[in-house]
């Protein structure tokens, strides 16, 4: 058989053996940025120690005086009395007179009427108010108040453990649950009854959710392509490639943000823009597996279902949000449609029947309602404020005959200002730009993750400039705000972990091309004789952090010891680095690019899995205080059944099966790795904590001189 012929041959396809689809499926993981080893105990400890930590000091900030101040402030006039109409009564009534809230305050509704109330926000977000009333009490802050209080709390859980997923770093996880409990406009809005803190909640659960599905559907896939029919390259040679219908994680996402949408309408722009999200990495993913048609497949095989998956399951929470009204007769709008007819008026979609077309006609009336809003208020602002938070809006301020408690001066005030922590914002605004670079360009996934969560949250209110609209509705994409903060911190501290094995290997090859440019004999083809393979026994197995720094620590520091004798991609190199020598700019023999990078870098958790087919084995773990293992030959490793003629370049499957058995090069950040790193997180949220205490009397209304307001006065739309 020709050469040409057994290409053809190859091309065709062939099913891999059950080690080798192993190791070509951790290789594919490894590729598509997911982690395949189980996470090592000490991770999994220490993560949800910082999520319970950050948890803690959530409840701290948002539960202590919950109650205080006695009385309605700002908009909960609103939500808090419509919350209790829905529990009591089953659809919101309307209150009358000026002393309804004072009345409803002292434990009294009959300020509250029998008709219904016109509300231009769904029921949803006002029910989960009225269940904290249920449960503590209609006639008390804290019943009114809990819900809130309570999503401040899971907001800040969930941003640990997206921060853990997207850095791997127990530290920076910590930090930014840590910066989300101590932020004002995070604290404020908690502490309020009204619906924002629950809209940037289910948003941010959604967004976690998005993630999961991101990791879920990608081990799905290198799953099937390293077990079903590939070529000899390990490409699929189905032209979709493999093919995901079901997406359970996509479903809660949709569920969690149907009902943000239940809340406020503006959860309907985190659908749009996390959907396409969702398409983009797919669509990457699809390109990753060298599927023939990855465009194709994107929309095919990921766009359509994860549609279906998706939109219509947030449309029917939507709907459920509306549960209430649908059911109760007495709701505003319900019997429009009939007195229509009465008078002898049109009724648009009257063959759906009353309730949907009161339904609608309701949405109709709430959308001018919210478009049209332009009355001026003293704390509205524009969006373009909101970043720096320039303008925040004073949520409670009595009178001085109201304030009974002795601040030692000789005028008190109590203030609730919804302005954030500066050293949070003012530092994140400058992390923006860090972001958007590396987004724009170097492609990295959590940097257009974070953009996404700013997009739809922020964005859309450039639309409504002419609105009163304020600043506290930024809250809805704090947790974005925070992630971009920790992106530019772990950057900054090198803490910052490669995306992906692919980055890893764009990096190695940036630096080999650097260094030919130096020194051109680098770049000479070496012929070595192939040693005996002495891959790691799994159990022992270690690897040095999944950075360019440390994963090019061997003897020749260009070596990759995660893909030996593949050649590595060089970005605009000349000379010896042009395409023909490509080649040379290969790794030496495995064994001993293994060996020079065994020893473990402080600060990591280094994951590695048994290489039995069972895999019950639980993984070790191994930290910078420990020794690394002894390598030591085994036949039984590896290398068994490779032949000696075995070209890795031509044959990546096999050289998958080489490294079968060693550590996941995608690694854990345990603790802080360097007196740098240290420094400037030290400082960093050193900052903040004591910004918080300055300003925690202004964001929870304590008792204080009036000069000690004064001195939190910055800037003149603090006041």
């Amino acid at each position: 058989m020709t050469e040409v012929d057994e290409k053809q041959r190859a091309d065709q396809g062939r099913t891999l053996t059950e080690r080798q689809s192993q190791a070509w499926e951790r290789e594919l993981l490894s590729r598509l940025g997911i982690t395949w080893s189980t996470l090592p105990a000490q991770v999994r400890l220490w993560g949800w120690l910082a999520t319970a930590g950050a948890g803690l000091i959530a409840i701290l900030t948002r539960f202590i005086g919950l109650n205080h101040p006695h009385q309605m402030v700002f908009d909960e006039t609103y939500y808090v009395k419509g919350g209790y109409s829905l529990i009591t009564y089953g659809y919101e009534r309307d209150w009358t007179g000026e002393d309804a809230s004072e009345i409803f305050v002292q434990g009294s509704d009959i300020a509250a009427r029998t008709t219904a109330d016109y509300v231009v926000h769904p029921p949803f977000g006002k029910w989960l108010i009225g269940f904290g009333q249920s449960l503590f009490g209609t006639d008390n802050g804290f019943g009114w108040r809990f819900a809130t209080a309570l999503a401040g709390v899971i907001s800040v859980m969930l941003i640990t453990r997206i921060a853990l997923r997207m850095f791997r770093s127990v530290p920076m996880a910590f930090l930014a649950g840590l910066f989300m409990a101590i932020d004002g406009v995070g604290i404020v809005l908690s502490r309020t009854g009204i619906l924002d803190n629950l809209l940037a909640t289910f948003v941010l659960a959604g967004f976690w959710a998005v993630l999961k599905d991101r990791d879920w559907t990608r081990r799905r896939l290198a799953h099937r392509v390293a077990y079903g029919t590939v070529t000899a390259h390990g490409i699929p040679t189905s032209y979709l490639g493999p093919v995901l219908l079901w997406r359970p994680w996509l479903i809660l996402a949709g569920t969690f943000i149907g009902l943000g949408c239940g809340v406020k309408w503006s959860a309907a722009y985190a659908l749009a823009v996390f959907g396409i999200l969702v398409f983009a990495w797919d669509t990457a993913a699809k390109k990753q597996l060298k599927v023939r048609g990855w465009f194709t497949s994107g929309i095919v095989t990921g766009g359509i279902p994860a549609f279906v998956n998706f939109i219509p399951v947030a449309l029917v929470a939507y709907v459920g949000a509306w549960t209430s009204w649908f059911l109760n007769p007495n709701s505003f709008k319900r019997g429009w449609a009939e007195n229509q007819r009465i008078i002898r008026e049109d009724v648009p979609f009257d063959g759906l029947g009353d309730a949907v077309a009161e339904w609608i006609a309701y949405h109709k009336q709430m959308w001018e309602f919210h478009t049209g809003l332009d009355s001026p208020h003293t704390y509205q602002s524009q969006p373009w404020d909101w970043i720096l938070q320039i303008r925040p809006v004073n949520f409670y301020w009595p009178p001085q005959e109201k304030i009974v408690q002795d601040c030692g001066a000789e005028r008190c005030v109590q203030a609730i200002n919804s302005v954030g922590n500066p050293a949070i914002w003012w530092l994140a605004a400058a992390s923006l730009l860090v972001v958007i670079w590396f987004a724009f360009r170097h492609g990295d996934w959590r940097a257009w993750a974070i953009l996404a969560g700013y997009g739809a949250m922020y964005l859309p209110w450039f639309n409504y400039i002419g609105r009163t609209i304020y600043q506290f509705y930024s809250v809805a994409f704090l947790p974005y705000v925070i992630l971009a903060l920790i992106f530019a911190l772990s950057w900054v501290t090198d803490m910052l972990p490669a995306p992906s094995l692919s980055a890893i290997r764009k990096a190695i090859a940036r630096r080999r091309a650097k260094e030919i440019e130096e020194d051109w004999t680098l770049a000479l083809p070496v012929k070595k004789p192939r040693a005996a393979v002495t891959a790691p026994d799994s159990a022992d197995a270690v690897t040095t952090p999944a950075t360019p720094d440390a994963v090019t620590a061997s003897s020749d520091e260009s070596r990759d010891p995660t893909s030996p004798g593949e050649p590595m991609e060089v970005e605009g190199a000349s000379g010896p680095t042009s395409e023909e020598s490509r080649e040379n700019l290969t790794t030496d023999s495995a064994p001993e690019a293994i060996k020079a990078d065994s020893a473990p870098s402080d600060g990591h958790v280094h994951l590695s899995e048994p290489a039995h087919s069972d895999g019950s084995d639980e993984p070790s773990a191994t930290t910078g205080e420990e020794e690394p293992a002894d390598l030591v030959e085994d036949t039984n490793s590896a290398s068994e059944d490779v032949p000696d003629d075995v070209d890795f370049e031509d044959d990546p499957v096999e050289r998958a099966v080489l490294l079968y058995g060693g550590p996941d090069p995608l690694t854990y950040h345990l603790h802080i790795p360097s007196k740098k790193a240290a420094v400037v997180l030290g400082v960093t949220a050193g900052f903040a904590i004591v910004l918080s205490i300055f300003w925690m009397p202004l964001w929870t209304g304590m008792t204080i001189p009036y000069d000690f307001w004064r001195l939190h006065i910055w800037l003149p739309g603090w006041s």
